[in-house]
């Protein structure tokens, strides 16, 4: 039974070094910088943080619109206003493909990739066509659990550390979490999930509310996307494994072996019920779509109002023809394809303008990568007074888009953008 005993702990100390290099040790230390790259306060970025970010990103995807020359170096892309991403290993890749993506360009699609602290990926184009949809920028999804990541990751390491050492009943109990840790990332990715599907603003498209692709290949409008899990759900999925045959053998290592047994078998079924009820509360949240859970959702998160879901009703064939019917279901897909070309016409060129990345995200999708006008109306020349006046209007006469980009903006970053707009030269 010694060899039992042992063996948990080498175990154990396998599934700390995963967590550690992979998540903990870049989480931990990367925690933080990217709101002061926004806030503009880059000379307090600890100077480990630049090497520890240039190793992690080795081999990693790195925005298309990325210079060479500083790809992998995170002071040269700092001094470049250049999008980028948490270093620790990201769990799930959601790509997107499009005709305006083409393979020879986006060989990979057009990839965002879910870590446990933040993004990675083409964020910024992610959020463009998102825009277009009436969907909320990726950012807004898991603000809490973001921030609390980094102290979490650690805990779980301080766990993993505590059952090596000790051999205590309620120490063995909680390994539970780490044998349930890809089982709780997805059950927070889907719901997620969940909620932006079902928190639509008016776009340029418009779409019914639905839940977006968990795992393989769906369709959003004219857009295919995929979602697949990528290096570290395996790492997650290693370290559940290694946990729980830790457990295991430490538990029958133990000295009242027909007492720990019993004890072994409460844990392993009480561990079976929390996936099951994981499980079924994923699949729950995923089927139901009334107006009730809505706002649950929105009362939980906190950061939206729920939108109303708007009552379809079908016309029976006695009231409309099924002739009828099919000519204004023709006409309106013909409309949303016309719509869908002049958006296609113009998302692939977003972000290779040298303007702030609050522009980029907020004001370029509809106005244009240097103001020229685009869904939106032209921007060029406008006063500062003029465009505070706009602004004020917006909210006025409650346009939802403009509304929904201004709500997660300080009056500072407002302020900010009105300056770098005036500034714009007309073409």
């Amino acid at each position: 039974m010694k060899v039992a005993y042992w063996l948990s702990k080498i175990l154990a100390g396998l599934a700390l070094i995963v967590l550690m290099y992979g998540f903990v040790v870049p989480s931990v230390g990367f925690h933080g910088t990217l709101e002061r790259i926004k806030d503009g306060k880059v000379g307090e970025i600890p100077a480990y943080v630049y090497p520890l970010w240039n190793f992690y990103q080795k081999d990693r995807y790195i925005s298309i619109n990325t210079p060479q020359k500083v790809r992998g170096d995170l002071k040269k892309m700092i001094e470049i206003s250049e999008e980028i991403g948490v270093p620790s290993m990201p769990v799930w890749k959601f790509s997107l493909e499009a005709p305006n993506y083409p393979k020879e360009a986006f060989p990979y699609g057009l990839p965002v990739f879910i870590h446990f602290d933040g993004l990675s990926g083409e964020v910024h184009e992610m959020n463009t066509i998102n825009h277009y949809v009436g969907m909320a920028h990726m950012e807004r999804g898991g603000i809490y659990e973001r921030a609390l990541a980094p102290y979490a990751l650690i805990m779980l390491a301080l766990l993993l550390a505590l059952f090596m050492i000790y051999d205590y009943k309620w120490i063995d109990f909680l390994m539970a979490i780490p044998v349930l840790l890809p089982f709780l990332f997805m059950g927070i990715y889907g719901y997620w999930l969940y909620w932006f599907g079902h928190t639509l603003q008016s776009g340029a498209i418009t779409i019914k509310p639905f839940m977006p692709i968990l795992l393989g290949d769906g369709k959003v409008a004219q857009f295919t996307t995929h979602a697949y899990p990528v290096i570290g759900f395996w790492a997650l999925a290693s370290i559940s494994v290694l946990s729980l045959a830790a457990w295991i053998l430490k538990v029958k290592a133990c000295k009242h072996h027909v007492e720990r047994k019993a004890t072994l078998l409460r844990h392993f079924w009480a561990a079976c019920v929390v996936i099951a009820s994981l499980l079924a509360g994923l699949y729950t949240l995923m089927t139901d779509s009334n107006v009730n859970t809505l706002a649950k959702i929105s009362a939980i998160v906190g950061t939206t109002k729920p939108q109303p879901v708007t009552e379809v009703i079908v016309q029976t064939p006695s009231v409309k023809t099924q002739e009828a019917i099919e000519k204004e279901r023709e006409a309106e897909q013909n409309k949303q394809a016309l719509k869908v070309k002049a958006l296609e016409d113009r998302a692939g060129s977003l972000g290779k303008f040298k303007v702030s990345q609050l522009y980029k995200s907020n004001c370029a999708p509809c106005h244009g990568v240097n103001g020229e006008g685009a869904m939106g109306t032209k921007l060029l020349g406008l006063k500062q007074d003029a465009m505070m006046q706009t602004l004020l209007d917006y909210k006025q006469h409650q346009e939802e888009m403009h509304i929904a980009v201004l709500d997660h903006m300080s009056k500072e970053e407002i302020q900010s953008v009105i300056d770098e707009i005036s500034r714009f030269e007309a073409k």
